[in-house]
């Protein structure tokens, strides 16, 4: 019966023949590295202390594997090492690593992983964060860790006692800001997921950093068939500006509330540079009722630059201190309406309500005023209720599909003009300061 090899095999079987291609100081031939297989307690001493493997199990296992039916495995590692040494090990001596011999390496990244599970307790941010549900070989697949010698001790305390507060003087001074604020248990929280996200990056950067330097690299296996080994390198690059971003300085210019479409425009500059905006409107499909979202643009470039979602800019608000304009365009719905549903998911008006009006056009009828009413409060007067009744008495005309258009027409005013009137500059239910955080 064919010998049936495990992971930990296939991991110790490269690193041994990592290490003997580095003694050897050119390339390994199949032959070399079935001969150490069958006497791995004879092998060289520097060859033995380079290669961190289980050499209890393995003397055993190795010696059945060759005997067995090992041939493939022993080419696909040899041509591996040939291909990996030089282009990633030559400039100095390494110890080889089968990865579980390196805990703090995906053990990090779990403990990180874990703690963002952990603070992020609502529906809202776990959808936010799914960064929570990734494992930790689809956050780096190593297989093997291969570390320069001299840095081995450092390195491996590195990995295993990672704290970004220590690495980063930026993620430090976050923490101490945030350790003055005078937050709720789940404001906490919810500022904890946000450090552990940072966290997240850092220990990424390092990831990247010890690479760069040839330092730890992480090498995962696919089976060679041939001398011609495919690498490829998945790295951890520096997605540059996020710390910058912490203390950028946003200026709110102008917020537009147009009658001629259906969403709201938020201008603002960034460090006195022009010409960004907000572009706040509905991205479902035409057929589909949905929340709108918030495309960050520029002028005079086609290109939309991501979008953020209306739980998102509740939660940033909430932590912004800006609830008062929550708590201000709810009390005048209540003043208007005799009973709304909340959004479970965010602090905007529930898309579901304009929804339902599609199968009980007799309440839109209802509500029409109200709604344009509503409308013209956000717009602080500058889109007049008159003009939103027209159009929407326009849309009706329409007997197929009038009470469609014009229930997405009111939640496409209503959200989008919601958002422009947290941030307009001439709402004052919140400070500036706040309105320029959020954005």
């Amino acid at each position: 019966m064919a010998f049936t090899p495990r992971t930990d095999h296939k991991e110790s079987l490269q690193a041994l023949a990592m290490s003997l291609r580095q003694d050897k100081g050119s390339d390994l031939e199949s032959i070399e590295l079935a001969q150490a297989m069958q006497g791995l307690g004879s092998i060289p001493p520097k060859v033995k202390n380079n290669c961190i493997i289980e050499y209890s199990k393995m003397e055993a296992d190795f010696n059945i594997w060759v005997n067995s039916d090992a041939q493939d495995w022993i080419d696909s590692s040899v041509w591996i090492a040939n291909a990996a040494y030089p282009k990633y090990c030559s400039s100095g001596d390494y110890n080889f690593y089968r990865q579980d011999f390196v805990p703090g390496f995906k053990g990090t990244y779990n403990r990180i992983r874990n703690k963002i599970r952990k603070n992020a307790s609502s529906s809202v941010l776990k959808k936010m964060y799914s960064v929570v549900g990734m494992s930790e070989d689809k956050w780096n697949p190593a297989d093997i860790i291969a570390i320069k010698s001299s840095k081995a001790s450092t390195t491996l305390s590195l990995l295993e006692n990672f704290d970004a507060s220590k690495v980063s003087k930026e993620s430090k001074e976050v923490r101490d800001q945030n350790k003055k604020m005078n937050l709720s248990d789940k404001e906490g929280k919810l500022i904890h997921v946000m450090e552990d996200l940072d966290e997240m990056y850092e220990y990424n950067k390092l990831i990247q950093d010890l690479f760069e330097k040839k330092e730890c690299i992480g090498i995962s296996l696919k089976k060679a068939t041939s001398k011609s080994v495919k690498i490829v390198e998945m790295d951890h690059k520096d997605t540059g500006g996020i710390k910058k971003a912490l203390n950028m300085k946003v200026d709110i210019t102008k917020v537009l509330y147009s009658d001629s479409n259906q969403k709201c425009i938020v201008e603002f500059e960034v460090s006195g540079e022009r010409g960004q905006y907000l572009d706040i409107r509905g991205f479902e499909s035409s057929r589909k009722i949905a929340d709108i979202q918030v495309q960050l643009s520029k002028k005079g470039s086609s290109a939309a630059h991501g979008k953020i979602t209306l739980p998102v800019i509740s939660i940033i608000t909430k932590l912004s201190k800006g609830r008062a304009s929550f708590s201000t365009m709810n009390a005048k719905k209540r003043s208007m309406f005799k009973s709304l549903n909340k959004s479970s998911i965010h602090n905007f008006t529930d898309w579901n309500i304009f929804n339902s009006y599609v199968k009980n056009p007799t309440q839109l009828a209802v509500d029409i005023d109200k709604w344009s009413q509503y409308i013209q409060w956000l717009s602080k007067n500058r889109h007049e209720s008159v003009s939103v009744i027209k159009e929407v008495n326009k849309m009706l005309k329409n007997k197929t599909t009038g009470v469609f258009d014009a229930s997405k027409y009111l939640k496409h005013k209503v959200q989008s003009y919601e958002v422009g009137f947290l941030l307009d500059t001439e709402q004052k239910q919140i400070k500036e300061d706040i309105k320029e955080n959020i954005i």
